[in-house]
């Protein structure tokens, strides 16, 4: 209906238009004649209107008719008798003939010069569109990006709603971007977009396949076969043109080249991961097989010794050995602990049980549990008289406090002090583990937090470790949007810190 009532208001536009102008060139040539002026004059008048209208028209058929009226309108005023579509002169029918042929080549050239020129502008328009949006497909850095970009870069060209679909290797979609009016939820415009895909021709409007659909739909189509496909709906009832067919398939070509690209961009990232992910495994088997290798020939040692030697031991000396043993299966059992929970953050298995825990109570476990192998180490703790609850998950904050407690065991001097402190500020549980062992370089610490890093500095055991307990430590505070670092302390030692959050805002 739009259709044709938009035709309509063109035809009477063109036809009003060409009154005008003829109306004008009569009378022109009635004041020429006025002016006595000869008849060639008259006939170039209406010439040059016929030209005029040509140029300010479309169509050959409204310049034929031009020309029609033009001879019409000279034979009504300006033939023998005047005013009448009688010819007396015979002279006149072979000046109608000419005037007509005359105007309707020079109107057919007009027409064709006009043509040809918009069609130089619209080649030149879509080469610089093409060019632009090629540049601008060559920066994009995500598949959704490129999604993105095509719709709004399309959506402006044409003036239309756009419809971008992109599909993994499967054949499931990977994603869908709209842009404009969402026309494409039809079921007819869903058939047609998914037929186009999978059969890499162009389907619905102005195709053969699925004619009835408002939207035209390009695959995308690379050399490994389709990847996606295009939709395009002019908010105009127009057709597209061939040219805007032949530009639209272009540029689903040139999408089709940017998202291969992403895709092995992709496949080679996963491949990269893929390979540190063998090298971390590697290296973890190269150290825990390096680190367990010492405490357990000193388990396998003390336990041959005390069972080949039983009977001639005194008690003083097996309870010496059997101490040992039990230290060295101790940390053993943290060095695995340590390093199933890493495991289970990397692969993120690991689920937090977050609930109101009273932080003393926390610290209190957590020293008690390490003060079996403190040897001469002074622990100390200092929390404020009022009862602080925090928002996590206990046993894992209890596991980070052992970690750093166990850290400052092993790098603090026989006799050292170590300090826990907790406070509250605003709505966040602070924890602190001091020492005044030997601290850590400046050019340590934006490492220390890193997996696998070991400090160098004096270790107060003969157990190197593997690197995990820092970098576990960091990782569960993340995990309850806390925030850990470590400063070195005053005059010697060092201080590790970190937050939760207390009450309902803290997860």
């Amino acid at each position: 209906m739009k259709n044709n009532i938009s035709k309509i208001n063109y035809n009477l536009k063109n036809i009003f238009l060409m009154i005008f102008i003829m109306s004008m060139c009569t009378v022109a040539s009635l004041g020429f004649r006025h002016l006595n002026m000869s008849e060639t004059n008259i006939v170039m008048i209406y010439l040059l209107g016929i030209l005029l209208y040509s140029y300010m028209a479309e169509g050959y058929l409204y310049s034929f008719a031009a020309s029609i009226f033009a001879v019409l309108l000279y034979n009504f005023f300006f033939t023998e008798p005047y005013y009448t579509l009688q010819v007396y002169n015979p002279d006149y029918p072979i000046i109608f003939l000419v005037m007509f042929v005359v105007g309707s080549l020079t109107s057919m050239l007009t027409i064709r010069v006009k043509i040809e020129r918009q069609m130089v502008i619209d080649r030149e328009k879509n080469i610089s569109s093409l060019y632009n949006i090629t540049k601008l497909l060559l920066n994009v850095r995500s598949v959704g990006e490129l999604a993105e970009l095509s719709a709004a870069e399309l959506s402006e060209l044409f003036n239309a709603s756009i419809l971008v679909r992109f599909f993994d290797s499967s054949g499931k979609e990977l994603l869908k971007v709209t842009k404009g009016e969402d026309i494409f939820k039809e079921d007819i415009e869903q058939t047609a977009s998914t037929e186009a895909y999978e059969s890499g021709n162009s389907c619905g409007r102005d195709t053969a396949l699925f004619s009835a659909a408002k939207s035209y739909y390009s695959p995308v189509l690379s050399l490994n076969g389709s990847l996606g496909v295009i939709g395009v709906s002019p908010k105009n009832t127009e057709s597209l043109t061939d040219t805007q067919h032949t530009l639209i398939d272009v540029i689903s070509r040139q999408i089709a080249v940017v998202l291969e690209r992403e895709r092995i961009y992709e496949k080679q990232q996963r491949a990269q991961l893929e390979i540190q992910k063998e090298r971390m495994r590697a290296d973890i088997l190269r150290s825990i097989s390096h680190d367990f290798r010492t405490p357990l020939a000193g388990i396998m040692g003390m336990s041959s010794t005390a069972l080949d030697n039983y009977e001639i031991l005194d008690d003083d000396l097996k309870r010496n050995f059997l101490q040992n043993i039990y230290e060295d299966a101790d940390w053993l059992n943290e060095l695995v602990e340590n390093i199933l929970q890493t495991t289970q953050f990397e692969e993120g298995r690991i689920k937090l049980n977050i609930k109101e825990e009273a932080a003393e109570e926390i610290i209190t476990e957590a020293v008690i549990h390490v003060r079996k192998h403190a040897k001469n180490n002074k622990i100390y703790v200092k929390i404020p008289d009022e009862i602080i609850f925090a928002k996590v998950d206990g046993v894992l904050i209890r596991q980070v406090l052992v970690n750093l407690l166990n850290n400052a065991i092993n790098y603090s001097n026989a006799g050292s002090e170590i300090t826990v402190s907790l406070f509250r500020k605003d709505n966040k549980v602070i924890f602190e583990v001091s020492d005044n062992g030997t601290g850590i370089s400046e050019e340590e610490i934006p490492h220390i937090f890193e997996r696998y890093y070991k400090r160098k500095g004096k270790n107060n055991t003969n157990r190197k470790g593997m690197g995990l307990g820092l970098s576990l430590c960091k990782s569960i505070i993340e995990a309850h949007n806390g925030k850990i670092s470590i400063r070195n302390n005053k005059p010697t030692g060092t201080i590790v810190s970190f937050y939760v959050f207390s009450g309902e805002e803290s997860i």
